[in-house]
């Protein structure tokens, strides 16, 4: 795992030797609940999430050969009257795309794409079961393909050359076949007699979407969709399933250093079970797990900063 962030690392620092187009965004969100004798109820509530985003460009004099770099990353937790810290955002994405024209707008693509999180992750309400940590999961992809960029801000990639790595650095959860990976072996006395694997590799074709735009004046949006179809799941109803992966964020700036900030972030992975609740005689009971859309989305105002 050291050797990806060292990669990551090199690829990075060797760019500032070049002449790149750059920009970026630091910016904390703030969002507030309080009651005092409030008839209809409540619960007094403070969250708040920091977010970083930059992107670096750089275009060869003859426009031949494309380098782009994104890092963006985001923590976040609340807090309430009846508990003390619950994390609501935790994302680390690293990649990188180089591009060699093809012909017109059409290059030949090389990108590769880093994710994890920073801190653990519970199945709130219960925080004691740890369901993801550091490096359980992360993501090593690697596409292989071609891009058309008819503007600076539209990139659609088609990769039918994409291998996706799966790592789940955490023994408990590799035992239990976490995020895909081959759970353990216990014989019949419940004893382990095979650890459960920490890496799985996908190989597969993948499309994405990335497009920037400003709908109107103050206002920014960015938004990418990744399309991920597995030609060697083991499960063989699988492979017809495609797994997404978007995300939109809307910048609303109020001054240089104000702004509200709106994101959505949508999941669908076959392979991450989610668990399911049914109102059992008025108790919301866990009757299982299954594979299901994932829905985040975060709406505050604070401070910005651009890069």
């Amino acid at each position: 795992m050291k050797k990806i962030l060292i990669l990551f690392f090199l690829l990075y620092s060797s760019s500032f030797a070049m002449d790149w187009k750059s920009n970026g965004n630091f910016s904390t969100l703030l969002n507030e609940m309080m009651f005092s004798n409030w008839a209809k109820g409540g619960e007094n509530q403070l969250s708040i999430i920091a977010l970083f985003n930059y992107q670096a460009r750089y275009n060869s004099p003859d426009t031949n050969f494309i380098w782009e770099n994104v890092a963006a990353m985001g923590y976040g937790f609340q807090t309430s009257e009846n508990y003390s810290f619950r994390k609501n955002e935790d994302k680390i994405e690293l990649s990188t795309k180089l591009g060699y024209r093809a012909f017109t707008q059409y290059y030949y693509s090389f990108n590769l794409i880093f994710r994890t999180q920073f801190d653990n992750g519970y199945q709130y309400p219960n925080d004691k079961d740890i369901v993801s940590k550091f490096f359980a999961p992360a993501y090593l992809i690697a596409n292989l393909g071609l891009d058309f960029k008819p503007y600076d801000n539209l990139s659609i990639s088609l990769s039918p050359l994409s291998g996706r790595t799966t790592f789940v650095e955490d023994e408990e959860l590799a035992n239990k076949g976490a995020f895909g990976v081959k759970p353990a072996k216990y014989d019949s006395a419940g004893v382990l007699i095979e650890k459960g694997t920490r890496v799985r590799f996908d190989f597969g074709i993948a499309t994405s979407i990335n497009y920037t735009f400003v709908p109107l004046e103050n206002v920014k949006v960015q938004t990418k969709l990744d399309l991920f179809n597995n030609y060697t799941d083991p499960d063989l109803g699988n492979r017809k399933n495609i797994d997404i992966n978007s995300e939109t964020s809307i910048f609303f700036k109020v001054n240089d250093y104000i702004s509200a900030n709106l994101f959505m972030h949508f999941i669908y992975d076959q392979d991450i079970p989610i668990p399911i609740f049914k109102d059992i005689d008025g108790k919301k009971t866990q009757i299982g797990t299954g594979p299901r859309l994932q829905i985040k989305h975060n709406l505050g105002i604070g401070f910005s900063y651009a890069l």
